[in-house]
This record gives structure tokens, C-alpha cells and sequence, in this order.
């Protein structure tokens, strides 16, 4: 297969920062409701964005970059905006979006295929409002993968903050997304050959790694997953990220520790203010760059270069020694190595990733083998790129693969 170059701006992938904080308003949060989740997956409504030939996707591509049109391109495409209904993270009916591309063939029964993408503040730069990983969703499109690709809770044409990597709302939004694309390939009668590939980069490896954990749990009858390739994700959230991040040094994007921090006190509750928790300035600075209106490189302005100096040095010291810091524990609730994969996944990693620890992955997978997991590997494509570098080889590598097992 071809090397090609995607010039993809993932200045805005995930580090998984950890959260440093102290004191308990409420505890974690009780048990949700119960309720009829038979609506998960409704179509609200549809936009078609593009119907493309193969020429005209030719076209697109080398508009955006004349190196993509190394890669395959065997089928018409339409690209689609799609709001559908799920849940949020207390099981109350929710609205999310996402984009869909649809491969066009009489002849052809297509796999379907899910793709995360990475961080992102600004709650429109996502796939359904033709963000620049769009361009992933494609080109797998046109070589045959009726792709996915979920704006998350809180993103896109979905409601309230977005719920940072949080694993439960991050996997609720991508199946619900899959079933909707269900329904809209039945509408277009579009043949699906009932597989399913699963892949994502960054916060989109977590993301990518909570969806594959929560079919194989509690959705084996509804979907069959042949492949799955988490890339350089943050699966040992309260292990190797946390041990990175915590270092008495500068950090390249230090927004990421807010971010966590707000998601994760939407979800489980802990604190009144921000000042509970968040040193001066910082409690009256940071809250408001995130309503989704705004950009990492906005808070990066504010921040020091060392992430933790925003907490409060008290809450810092308690999260480091208390194992029952809430924050903590809401770390371990996000945790992605406690449990079996018994289908095949490769977790992709660089080894001069300096934003997510690569520990993540080799602890992931030493999790896995010694729970007596056999389908899971790790492999490195490149030990010396940056964790912006390291998105290109593990998109050409996951390709090569699903390409091998794809019917």
C-alpha cells in the first residue's frame, strides 16, 4: 500500500491529563434511571452535505491535499450530518450528531466502520461540520466502509459541555451512531455485510477502546466487531497517564487539564465552585473559555506551562496520597484495562509521544494478557514520532490491516 502524506492539523489531539483535586461535595454520583432506551439510534433529521462522484471526490481530495490521492478511491459517496438520539451520561434521552459517508454500489454489501476522532474544544470543529478529520471518514468511504464518525456528547448539535473522556458517553454516542447509520443505509438501499471495524486516534483511542469494551459487554447480539485499533489513547487513566502528567515539568498542552477537570465535575459532582479546587487566578480565568465557543490555544494563553499549578496545593496533595480522592476514583470509573477483549485489537503507539504516555498501551495490553485476554496486541510504527506525528502511520498501518479482513 501507499504512504501517503495526510497533513491532518491535529494540533487539538488528546492528552489525557489526570485531575489533582481534593474534598467531596456529594461523593460520585447515584445510580441513573432507568428508561426505555429503545429510541437510541432515532434518526432526528439529515443533511445531505456532498453527493461525489469518484471524480469529484478525486476533486476534493486533491484540494485538500494532492498526496491522498495516493489512496483508494473505488466508490461514489455521500456525506451526511446526522442528529439521532441517545443518552447522556445519567441515561436521560439525549440528541447527538455525527457524519455519515455512505458508499454508493448495487453490486456491493459494505462493513461498517467507527472512527473517534481527537480533541477539540470548539463544539462545531467535528466531523459533521466538516472539521479536518472528516477527511478520514473519506477516504475509507470511498474504498468501501460505510463510516461513522460521532461529534461525542456535548459537540456538534448536541447539548451542554461536552463529557470529556468520559468512557461511558463517549461509547453510547459512537453505537447509537452505528445504528442510525442503519437505518439511513436501509433508506438507501445500501447492503451492509454485518462487520464492524472500530478505530480512533488520541482522545479518540479512548473513545475507540470504550466502544469495543461496551459491545463486546452488552451489545454481541447487535453487532459483531472484526477489528478494532485504539491509537495512542489514554487507557490506564489512573496509571501512566497520571504518573506523566503530574511531573514537575512543562507540558505541551496544558489545556487538557482543565477540560478533564470541568467534564468530570459535570458527571460525577464533586464540587460546588471552581474555586473548591483551582488555585487563584485560575478559578475565575479558565471557567468561562469552556462553554465550547472557544479554543485550546485561548486557554493555553492563560495556563502556566506546568499543568498543576492551577490546583490548589492542598487538593494536589491529597490526590497524589489519598486513594480515595474523588477525582481519583472517577479516574479509575474512566479506566479502560480491567477488563477481557476476546476480540481482535491492536493498540498503536509512538514511543516519543510526548503528550500520552505510551505506557498506556504496553500497561493496557499487559492487563489484558494477564486477565488471560489472547486477541490483543500493541505495535509501535514509528518509535520516534511525536504524538502529532504518530496519527499518519497508525491511520496507513490500521488500514493495511482492515484491509486484510475485509470481506
Amino acid at each position: 500500500m501507499p504512504n501517503p502524506k495526510l497533513h491532518l492539523s491535529f494540533s487539538l489531539l488528546l492528552l489525557i491529563t489526570s485531575i489533582f483535586v481534593s474534598g467531596c461535595k456529594n461523593g460520585l454520583i447515584t445510580e441513573p434511571k432507568e428508561l426505555d432506551f429503545d429510541f437510541r439510534g432515532e434518526i432526528i433529521s439529515i443533511e445531505l452535505l456532498h453527493s461525489w462522484t469518484i471524480a469529484q471526490t478525486d476533486s476534493a481530495l486533491a484540494a485538500y491535499d494532492p498526496d491522498l490521492l495516493t489512496y483508494p478511491n473505488d466508490y461514489p459517496i455521500d456525506i451526511y450530518r446526522i442528529v439521532y438520539k441517545t443518552v447522556d451520561a445519567f441515561n436521560n434521552e439525549t440528541q447527538a450528531s455525527g457524519a455519515i459517508v455512505l458508499p454508493k454500489s448495487a453490486d456491493v454489501a459494505f462493513p461498517l466502520c467507527n472512527y473517534a476522532h481527537g480533541t477539540v474544544m470548539n463544539r462545531y470543529d467535528v466531523p459533521s461540520y466538516e472539521s479536518d478529520e472528516l477527511v478520514l471518514g473519506i477516504l475509507f468511504g470511498c474504498a468501501g466502509y460505510v463510516m461513522c464518525l460521532p461529534d461525542y456528547i456535548g459537540m456538534g448539535d448536541s447539548p451542554g459541555r461536552h463529557l470529556y473522556c468520559h468512557a461511558k458517553t463517549e461509547a453510547t454516542a459512537s453505537i447509537d451512531l452505528l445504528r442510525a447509520a442503519q437505518t439511513l443505509a436501509a433508506s438507501k438501499s445500501t447492503e451492509l455485510n454485518q462487520q464492524l471495524f472500530i478505530f480512533g486516534y488520541s482522545q479518540g483511542g479512548h473513545a475507540a477502546m470504550a466502544t469495543t469494551k461496551e459491545i463486546q459487554e452488552n451489545h454481541v447480539g447487535e453487532f459483531t466487531i472484526t477489528a478494532s485499533a485504539p491509537m495512542s489513547g489514554p487507557y490506564d487513566m489512573d496509571g501512566a497517564q497520571t504518573d506523566f502528567v503530574i511531573a514537575d515539568q512543562p507540558y505541551g498542552a496544558p489545556f487538557y487539564l482543565p477540560y478533564l477537570m470541568f467534564a468530570y465535575n459535570e458527571v460525577y459532582q464533586m464540587y460546588e465552585s471552581p474555586s473548591d479546587y483551582l488555585a487563584s487566578p485560575y478559578d475565575t480565568l479558565l471557567p468561562p473559555l469552556f462553554d465550547g465557543n472557544h479554543e485550546g490555544w485561548e486557554v493555553d494563553a492563560v495556563m502556566p506551562s506546568i499543568p498543576k499549578n492551577i490546583i490548589k496545593p492542598e487538593v494536589l496533595d491529597d490526590f497524589i496520597n489519598n486513594a480515595n480522592n474523588p477525582f481519583r476514583v472517577a479516574l479509575k470509573d474512566n479506566d479502560l484495562t480491567d477488563w477481557t477483549p476476546t476480540i481482535p485489537m491492536i493498540m498503536y503507539y509512538c514511543g516519543a509521544d510526548e503528550l500520552v504516555n505510551y505506557q498506556n498501551s504496553l500497561n493496557a495490553q499487559a492487563a489484558f494478557e494477564a486477565r488471560g485476554a489472547t486477541t490483543t496486541s500493541v505495535y509501535q510504527p514509528s518509535p520516534s514520532a511525536s504524538h502529532g506525528d504518530c496519527a499518519e502511520p497508525c491511520f496507513i498501518f490500521a488500514n493495511i490491516w482492515f484491509e486484510t479482513l475485509k470481506e
